[in-house]
């Protein structure tokens, strides 16, 4: 394995001791003084060192976690001021190791075999490159307030999707009290956090041991199993989470949170369409309009489907008056199943699986059959056990 070592200062400082160190292990160091020259280098370099010290152009910290987003296999040293609270935001950016202005020349040489090392057993644990499923797509399921249904009609499309062949993911992006795993009642051994923590923070991007399995055929990677731990998560922690799912699903259905947040919001950027679900209840259809319009200023407009849930006979607001007020039309219709969605979710059985004659089973069927067309190219269902052996 040939290992690159790069050095990159925005202040045209010099890293003498890190190169001697290096020539005495027989390897070179390369400085860069220009960012864009050292970002057409790591394009080219899959197996790279990066020794990082910005502090009058950039803010080390905020490059770091661009270069980490974009080279996520760049095993990056901060160096930085001494401080503990700089060694917490160094990790949290995707730094794989620190350096201090004052550290020794033994601290240098520890921190190049720590990289020598990581870099030489990941290598050799590394599969051969996996690409994203063909046709995969990724759907947001979002509302404008809690207790929309959002969850429910998440975890029953996925399972009807599932039981029409398609390899099926949830991502539960409410990483503080989101209720995905409940829902279907698993209790997870693994989440998002522990593959952040165990997994990513190491450059491991590998998802499926985290995953949790439903017997309807569906895959769920859990919310944190604490609300506080929420605040390790990042939005690129998210996208990397996504691009994963995309290697073995056909569809990523991402529950979103629903205050609006960085993480939100980039649910919505990462979506190939948004269900954005809304009542008949005059305050819900405002609220939905309020939310129609942020997507606009987003310029994701275009991948919004409303879907009208818990509907009723009763209603007091003709669906007509509806798309009015959203200056949208209502792309599927949910019927109102009361006692029986709460015995559902009680009983930790999806709608679809329990009562799949139940008309909002039926709507579920063909919210699916629209978001996914007959004549679409149909999927295959390949046994997990296949998929584990790759």
């Amino acid at each position: 394995m040939n290992l690159y070592w790069y050095f990159y200062s925005d202040t045209n400082a010099r890293a003498d001791e890190i190169e001697t160190i290096l020539t005495n292990k027989n390897e070179s160091l390369t400085s860069f003084y220009r960012l864009e020259d050292l970002l057409k280098q790591l394009e080219s370099t899959p197996n790279a060192v990066l020794f990082l010290r910005a502090h009058t152009t950039y803010n080390v910290y905020d490059l770091c976690q661009e270069i980490s987003f974009k080279f996520p296999h760049i095993y990056m040293i901060i160096i930085s001021p001494e401080n503990l609270e700089n060694t917490k935001k160094a990790m949290q950016v995707g730094a794989s190791d620190m350096l201090t202005f004052s550290s020794t020349g033994d601290e240098v040489t520890d921190v190049i075999f720590q990289a020598q090392a990581y870099m030489k057993q990941r290598n050799s644990r590394e599969p051969s490159l996996q690409l994203m499923k063909e046709n995969s797509r990724v759907i947001a399921v979002c509302s404008s307030k809690g207790g929309s249904g959002k969850t429910f009609l998440t975890v029953n499309l996925a399972a009807s999707l599932a039981k029409e062949g398609k390899e099926v993911a949830i991502l539960d992006a409410n990483f503080q009290f989101g209720d995905v795993a409940m829902y279907v009642d698993i209790k997870p051994k693994n989440s998002i956090y522990e593959w952040v923590k165990e997994g990513v923070e190491r450059g491991e991007y590998g998802i499926e041991s985290y995953l949790s399995h439903h017997k309807s055929g569906v895959s769920i990677l859990a919310k944190p199993p604490r609300p506080e731990f929420f605040e390790i998560m990042t939005e690129e922690h998210l996208k990397i989470a996504v691009t994963e799912l995309q290697k073995r699903y056909d569809v990523i259905l991402i529950d979103t949170p629903t205050y609006i947040s960085e993480i939100h919001l980039t649910c919505l950027a990462l979506a190939d369409e948004t269900l954005l679900l809304t009542t008949s209840e005059l305050p819900d259809l405002r609220n939905s309009k309020l939310y129609l319009d942020m997507m606009e200023t987003l310029h994701f407009e275009e991948k919004v489907r409303v879907v009208l849930n818990r509907d009723s006979k009763h209603r007091t607001i003709e669906e007509k008056r509806m798309e009015e007020i959203l200056q949208k039309s209502i792309f599927a219709t949910l019927p109102d199943q009361g006692q029986l969605a709460i015995s559902s979710v009680n009983e930790g059985v999806p709608l679809v699986v329990k009562s799949s004659r139940s008309p909002f089973s039926k709507g579920i069927q063909l919210l699916g059959k629209k978001l996914f067309p007959p004549n679409e190219q149909p999927v295959k269902k390949v046994k997990r056990l296949a998929l584990l052996s790759r």
